[in-house]
């Protein structure tokens, strides 16, 4: 039961996440782990809460340097010690941290994988006690992976160092079978316990588009959608996103651009004023994106294509990390594909690994052309299964043109490739098909092929669709040598003797039809129906609180926390604590502030919860009441306390509740007729002075009232006035 305690303790939640509770009951016991959890699935909970159970220093492998400050500002404030050691801390910063560490201050340290084997850090990891290592990121150890990391290869040296082998566990988002198998094999894992929880993200709505003008449909749909929400643009060349950026904020976006080739400074500038929500949009290359943690991400848009499917998964996956709704976005293009292939062969030597880094590209291609579920292309490119065909909350899915057959248009190409020997690419495939007087095609006799011309009235970009569409359904198959050439696949055999049609959406050839369908909105989601008045005003306090304390909004509480304060309206300490995200410390630090707010608006609004609601909560995911107090005599034992001539703070501190609850006791007390006078509480002249200016002025509310009265009265003085009057 501890680590229940210390779930609901630090970091709020009533139960683990899927996959959570097992990988942590094995890493406590100490064996080796593999986690591979999609983002936001909770892996970091997996080492953060074992590292309060185990006697020591945990340590955290970690390749994303610019997330190690938030990771150790989010656990201070749920009041967990930790520190992180990369190459952005030094000199006597550096010798204090060490210091700290070797005395016991932290419970955990994050460290960059390059400071693993240097002599400074061998000799502090043997003045310590480390019982635990986690390594985040585990995918950057295998070389066929889209993110390797050479340094990644210095950790079982690292870890061969200890005398005694601490337990070694493992995490990643983006894995295939043959990398979770490099990671086990590569990084010595013993007799590891191994779970995947899926590569689902129920939240995110995938669409690829193929606009004719990438530009402008990016500009409407930013004009349109998430108008005040954060976003992310990723595009393939520094070149592009610094033009994308600069375009877009002359149109008057809230937009930085961001890539490897600008100064540090800028750069930590540009993602700072994202995380504090003082940017909008950030238009980048994939270097941007491997240290944001930030959970308000609302869309992610692919300007241009990346160069696989685990990049383009990592990268939506920045989308919708607090599992609110967001849009997944690939803007397609042919010449995306001809300089993804360029990137590549100029930044990979080895030829086998050119290859699979060309055929992983592929996979990319053939889910941008493919007729169905696109949540299912993903799930499955990564070896799950689904139990279904349509998502219903995919581009595809929801796709509502017409199914045309196209299977005579098929069997035309497919006569070309063959009859032309399976020797040319798409492009002298389609200038064979539409009858092109090219010289080239002339003299290599291609114009004497009976195929020749003989798809004239179709265009080019409509028949490269269809070739397209016929690799990603598997009846072509494109070889990655240096020139890509069209092999027919023996599943074509029945399509070309017309024993099997071939369907496409009539929207993939008809560019008049794309608008309105690449403009279907994503169905509702099914939340928590808040108060939105109390959320805007909660919102509000989180923002002025962050501000305060230089810390992005999220880690004073996520939204899914204001919005369920916002449905509930918690009434006492015990009731906050069980809104989800909101622990001991959380509630130490915030709590009452929030509480306060909640009642306030309560009062104001005249919001009394019935049973009815009291009943509801008890059922509710996110929240579970653990007042024990008998509901019927709460207000009779704080008009007892009233009567011991209390002050408000000590019948507060006596029944465990805050001020503004005392308050409302007592005005339920004083409509069920019992004897009170609020001038304890008040001074005389103060009271009279509030009572005449609310008769003067009537104002409509306790904080209209409040700004016609000097700043020294507070609320609660405002309110046992406003009481006070009703004696009279």
């Amino acid at each position: 039961m501890q680590k229940n305690k210390l779930l609901k303790k630090y970091f709020g939640y009533d139960k683990f996440l899927k996959g959570q509770e097992p990988l942590i009951d094995n890493i406590l016991v100490g064996r080796d782990c593999l986690g591979i959890m999609p983002t936001g699935g909770g892996k970091s909970l997996c080492f953060q809460l074992p590292s309060l159970m185990f006697k020591g220093v945990t340590l955290v492998i970690s390749p994303l340097i610019s997330l190690m400050k938030d990771q150790v500002d989010s656990m201070s404030e749920m009041g967990i010690s930790a520190t992180f050691i990369n190459s952005s801390v030094s000199g006597e910063v550096l010798y204090k941290r060490n210091r700290e560490i070797i005395e016991g201050k932290y419970k955990l340290v994050y460290v960059a994988p390059e400071r693993l084997n240097t002599m400074q850090f061998l000799e502090l990891t043997r003045l310590i006690e480390i019982p635990f290592v986690a390594i985040d990121e585990a995918h950057c150890i295998s070389q066929w992976g889209h993110d390797f990391r050479p340094s990644y290869a210095q950790i079982p040296r690292f870890i061969s160092s200890f005398a005694k082998r601490p337990v070694v566990a493992a995490f990643t988002a983006t894995a295939t079978k043959h990398i979770v198998s490099d990671i086990k094999r590569l990084l010595n894992l013993i007799n590891p316990f191994e779970i995947t929880t899926g590569f689902d993200r129920p939240n995110l709505f995938y669409r690829v588009i193929k606009p004719k003008d990438k530009f402008k449909y990016t500009l409407e749909y930013l004009q349109e959608n998430f108008i005040e929400q954060s976003g992310i643009i990723y595009c393939s060349t520094r070149k592009t996103v610094d033009t994308l950026a600069e375009r877009l904020f002359e149109k008057g976006f809230s937009v930085d651009g961001y890539h490897g080739g600008m100064n540090t400074e800028i750069r930590k500038q540009v993602q700072e004023n994202f995380m504090f929500d003082k940017t909008r949009i950030i238009v980048a290359t994939n270097a941007f994106g491997m240290g944001i943690d930030k959970p308000d991400v609302r869309f992610v848009i692919h300007y241009n294509m990346p160069k696989n499917m685990e990049a383009y998964y990592q990268e939506a996956g920045r989308a919708g990390r607090d599992g609110e709704r967001s849009e997944c976005l690939l803007l397609y293009s042919p010449a995306d594909i001809v300089k993804q292939k360029l990137l590549i062969t100029s930044s990979c030597s080895d030829e086998n690994r050119l290859e699979i880094m060309n055929a992983n590209l592929q996979h990319l291609v053939n889910y941008c052309h493919t007729n169905n579920c696109l949540r299912k292309a993903i799930i499955e490119y990564f070896g799950d299964l689904t139990d279904y065909d349509k998502c219903d909350n995919c581009g595809n899915c929801l796709d509502q043109s017409e199914l045309v057959d196209v299977s005579v248009d098929v069997q035309k190409i497919l006569s070309c490739i063959y009859k032309t020997g399976q020797n040319y690419g798409v492009t002298t495939i389609i200038k064979t098909l539409r009858g092109s007087k090219e010289k080239k095609l002339m003299q290599i006799g291609l114009n004497e092929n009976s195929t020749y011309g003989i798809m004239q009235q179709r265009s080019v970009g409509e028949i490269r669709e269809l070739i397209m569409t016929l690799i990603a359904e598997g009846y072509l198959r494109m070889t990655t040598d240096n020139y890509p050439v069209l092999k027919i696949l023996e599943s074509a055999r029945d399509v070309l003797k017309g024993h099997k049609q071939v369907y496409l959406k009539q929207a993939r050839l008809s560019p008049l039809k794309e608008k309105a369908r690449d403009k279907a909105k994503l169905p509702m989601a099914d939340d928590l129906k808040y108060n939105v008045d109390l959320f805007i005003k909660l919102s509000a306090l989180r923002r002025d609180l962050a501000l305060d304390k230089d810390i992005p909004s999220f880690m004073i509480f996520h939204n899914r926390s204001l919005q369920a304060m916002a449905y509930y309206y918690p009434q006492t300490k015990a009731e906050m604590l069980n809104i989800k995200g909101v622990g001991d410390q959380k509630y130490e630090n915030y709590g009452e502030q929030f509480l306060g707010l909640i009642q306030e608006f309560c009062l104001e609004n005249n919001i009394i919860k019935t049973n009815n609601e009291q009943q509801e909560l008890q059922k509710a995911k996110t929240y579970r009441s653990l007042a024990t107090e008998p509901k019927q005599d709460r207000y009779e034992q704080t008009y007892q306390q009233y009567l011991t001539g209390n002050s408000l703070e000590q019948i507060a501190k006596e029944r465990n509740l805050t001020v503004n609850t005392i308050i409302k006791h007592l005005e339920v007390c004083l409509k069920k007729g019992y004897e009170l006078d609020f001038t304890e509480f008040v001074a005389i002249e103060k009271m009279e002075h509030i009572q005449d200016v609310y008769h003067k002025h009537k104002p409509q509310s306790l904080k209209q009232l409040k700004e016609l009265l000097p700043e020294v009265y507070s609320y609660n003085e405002l309110k046992l006035a406003l009481l006070q009057n009703q004696l009279h």
